[in-house]
């Protein structure tokens, strides 16, 4: 019987581990920068995740599609 708190405690971890490993592509899309050229085709391609860097994209096209002050 002492072998179940530590494979309780185990299963807590293995849960907690599972769940910080998803990530929000378009919380993660909305932190990184805009700028001239990290909206650059060849910077925007580098991006690993495809859902982080299509939501990034499309903050860039948002970006440049806005009239000009």
């Amino acid at each position: 019987m002492h072998s179940f708190p530590t494979i309780a405690a185990l299963a807590a971890l293995a849960f907690v581990l599972a769940a910080c490993g998803k990530v929000d592509p378009q919380l993660t899309a909305d932190q990184m920068t805009l700028t001239d050229g990290t909206c650059a085709p060849a910077e925007v391609d580098r991006i690993s995740d495809a859902d982080v860097r299509k939501a990034f994209a499309a903050r860039c096209e948002r970006r440049q599609a806005a009239p000009a002050p």
